[in-house]
């Protein structure tokens, strides 16, 4: 029997299923890659094809399968996954920048590949700006501010995949981002509140911890939304804020 997300190779290219709360994965020319449909329990001898649809039975290697009655027919594994240099994930930085009005700000593109590999896709995927009269942004992943303040979404787009974030036109931009309190102690299944606070080039403050983006370095041990932070198994892991091109983080240890 598999273990529950831990993906097993069985000689030739096969997918192998995974929990459904983990991806499917395919193990091809030595490395494990996404599959884009049902995946394919392997074990030495035999072929497990894996629907919410259809009840499992035992099958062959042939890979002809029976399941309620229906009969049906795998093809290879390669019919399973995206080609390797096709996007399937993008990650758009900065996130939520605060510019001044005819300002400027790069962008940058980061895909996940096919092959589970990734890189640079900034000349790779369509750039748009969502109120041009704020802000408009050219095939290169450069926005450049208008007169007028407000907030437009920047998107990067390659087919059906796409990212986005926000882009301020402000007359006072984020000097800095603090999280308080920045250590924090929890035990597993707790949870406490961070807040973020932006310093303004004013010298003012302004409390974003509803609009800054959060994050965590380590998932498995501790997870953020909103700022407010859950243990999840004994561990340390780094909460980021991230506002105005500007981050600040935290130190969280999970005991």
């Amino acid at each position: 029997m598999l273990t529950d997300c831990v993906p097993t190779r069985s000689g030739g290219a096969f997918c192998f299923g995974i929990s459904p709360r983990c991806k499917h994965l395919c193990h091809v020319a030595g490395q494990f890659r996404p599959c884009t449909t049902t995946a394919v329990f392997a074990s030495n001898d035999k072929i497990w094809f894996v629907s919410p649809r259809f009840s499992v039975l035992a099958l062959a290697s042939s890979l002809l399968l029976v399941a309620v009655g229906v009969l049906l027919f795998l093809p290879a594994c390669g019919q399973f996954f995206p080609p390797a240099d096709q996007i399937v994930a993008l990650q758009i930085s900065p996130l939520n920048s605060v510019i001044m009005p005819n300002g400027t700000q790069q962008y940058t593109a980061t895909a996940t590949f096919g092959n589970n590999t990734t890189g640079d896709a900034t000349s790779k995927v369509t750039w748009s700006s969502s109120v041009n009269n704020i802000a408009t942004i050219n095939s290169a992943g450069l926005a450049t501010g208008g007169s007028t303040l407000g907030t437009t979404t920047i998107t990067a787009k390659s087919g059906g995949v796409i990212a986005n974030t926000g882009l301020t036109i402000s007359n006072q931009t984020v000097i800095s981002v603090t999280v308080s309190p920045n250590t924090l102690f929890l035990t597993a299944g707790s949870s406490q509140q961070l807040s973020a606070m932006a310093t303004l080039s004013n010298n003012g403050t302004q409390d974003v911890t509803g609009s800054a983006t959060w994050s965590s370095s380590n998932t498995g041990v501790a997870t953020v939304s909103g700022g407010l932070v859950t243990g999840v198994i004994t561990g340390s892991a780094t909460i980021t804020a991230t506002y105005g091109g500007q981050t600040g983080s935290a130190a969280v240890t999970v005991q």
